[in-house]
């Protein structure tokens, strides 16, 4: 019998039930669980369904309380250069994260706002969930958007860091030389390169849809051009044949690009005539769509001058951006500047 059912059971606090690699990245810890028909992934940044440590954060919670795991991914028409090309890149990875989720049996709610469809179904779901689990970003729009919902519901909510393979909350100092980061951070990143990352299987599903509020998209059945035509933004920006979203294509580049020119990448990564030289991943990054986890161990498994290179750029250079963020407060406002 779910948890949710029993009003005399103690709910467990959340950090006495992850495992160690997930709660290194748990932003609030000591949250004690509640009762609610589901776990509430609020689905942003990292759009996959493997290496997720938000989506497994999210599996473990409901587990314990013997619920199923409810992925809400909304895709707004307000975000900042919202276009065809943006969108396009984002629909394209949820029909990956769709058909990836499908195969663990975890059910997938993709909400596209556009006209006749812009239900505001977060907050609702909130209200029926156990806990709400999203992933950290620590930047706005994203920071302020996880504030407000926060304050809105009484359900708990938590930030999960899975940017990074050196954890956010792990960081004691604000660093913004790359040497200083490189040399606080060593022992953690030591530790974290090659650990191989361990998948959650969720023990519950859904009997029956739940009830969402909204009409999802069933991304897998629908045609995307059309989709995105429908949306309010800016239909003058078109998206890039050649660099199509998702999980799938993401990989694929990477395979190509470790197996034919990693090993050579810290001699030609400065040369702007040479269309290989560099990787091309910020996109599958940026968006999720790949994990930094496993991108940056199958980076080690490459001995060489091109794959340290590469190693310090996705790591060093690129987290110690993220961890700047983390412990700076106003990092968009003259304040944030070293």
């Amino acid at each position: 019998m779910p948890l949710c059912c029993l009003e005399t059971v103690t709910m467990p606090l959340l950090e006495e039930i992850l495992p160690g690699p997930l709660l290194e990245r748990l932003i609030a810890p000591r949250v004690e669980l509640a009762a609610g028909a589901f776990v509430l992934y609020w689905m942003r940044t990292a759009v996959r369904a493997h290496e997720n440590a938000a989506l497994d954060t999210a599996i473990v919670a409901a587990n314990a309380l013997g619920i199923p795991v409810l992925v809400y991914h909304g895709v707004d028409e307000r975000y900042p250069y919202a276009s065809d090309r943006l969108h396009t890149f984002i629909l394209e990875g949820a029909r990956d994260v769709q058909a990836e989720l499908a195969e663990r049996g975890i059910f997938y709610a993709l909400n596209v706002r556009r006209p006749g469809h812009r239900e505001d179904a977060l907050e609702k779901l909130s209200g029926d969930a156990a806990l709400v689990v999203t992933e950290e970003m620590p930047i706005e729009p994203l920071r302020g958007l996880t504030r407000r919902l926060t304050e809105r519901i009484e359900t708990p909510l938590v930030s999960v860091d899975t940017a990074c393979v050196i954890p956010m909350p792990l960081s004691r100092k604000t660093h913004d030389r790359a040497f200083a980061f490189r040399k606080a951070t060593a022992d953690l990143l030591a530790a974290r390169l090659t650990r191989p990352w361990d998948e959650v299987d969720p023990e519950v599903h859904f009997e029956d849809p739940p009830t969402l509020y909204f009409q999802p998209v069933d991304i897998a059945a629908a045609h995307i051009p059309s989709l995105v035509a429908e949306c309010d933004i800016d239909h003058g920006v078109g998206p890039v044949p050649h660099t199509r979203g998702g999980s799938r294509a993401g990989y694929a580049r990477w395979e190509s690009f470790r197996a034919n020119h990693l090993s050579r990448y810290h001699q030609r990564r400065n040369d702007p005539s040479d269309l290989d030289a560099v990787s091309r991943m910020s996109a599958y990054l940026h968006f999720g769509h790949v994990a930094p986890t496993r991108i940056a161990r199958e980076a080690a498994m490459f001995e060489s001058g091109g794959s340290d290179k590469y190693i310090d750029e996705l790591i060093i250079w690129r987290e110690m951006a993220y961890h700047y963020c983390f412990r700076v407060e106003d990092v968009d406002s003259l304040k944030g500047l070293p």
